[in-house]
């Protein structure tokens, strides 16, 4: 693929480039760091971007939401490895109102659905008793509506790094600047 001049609104380019590589919901790895600065790595499904931000769903509480009620920083990576392209994040996440979350919860696939009632049954980062999982999740599958702790998260970046691959590989880098965005390549 040949390396593209970038400029404008990075989100745009984001979209676009997720678009390309297969649409949106889109694998991202998301990272977050708890009160104490301990990290924790995790890949979401993005499924909005738009102008200011992008959107991701949870449980609460896991470790990612969490981290982010504790410490907002997070970063985050779409790979698409087939198209020789990288973008990597910067920038702050916080829930989005039940409104949003509720609008939402029908749109994500039904294992997701069911897996998301299973957080009400059972705790994040406790060990389960032999079948417990698959317990709840039989027990969940009926479910049609959206359980409380479903939750919509925003990321709101203020740095993006787009890698390209080519020879050399390119590396441009969006900055937010009030309202804007600058621009400038950097060293891969």
């Amino acid at each position: 693929m040949a390396r593209e001049e970038l400029a404008g609104n990075p989100l745009d380019v984001l979209a676009r480039w997720a678009a390309e590589a297969g649409g949106l919901p889109a694998a991202m790895t998301l990272a977050t760091a708890d009160a104490d600065g301990a990290p924790h790595a995790r890949t979401v499904l993005a499924t909005v971007v738009d102008a200011t931000s992008l959107r991701f769903h949870s449980s609460v509480p896991t470790t990612k939401t969490k981290d982010i009620a504790a410490n907002p920083r997070v970063s985050a990576v779409f790979l698409w490895a087939e198209q020789g392209r990288q973008v990597v994040l910067t920038g702050t996440a916080a829930e989005l109102d039940a409104a949003t979350s509720r609008a939402a919860f029908p749109t994500r696939p039904r294992p997701l659905q069911v897996l998301a009632c299973v957080y009400e049954d059972l705790t994040p980062d406790e060990p389960l008793a032999p079948g417990a999982l698959q317990q709840a999740y039989d027990a969940a599958a009926d479910t049609v509506e959206m359980p409380p702790s479903w939750t919509t998260v925003r990321l709101e970046p203020v740095q993006m790094d787009f890698w390209q691959v080519g020879a050399p590989p390119h590396k441009t880098r969006f900055v937010k600047d009030g309202e804007g965005w600058r621009t400038y390549e950097v060293l891969p």
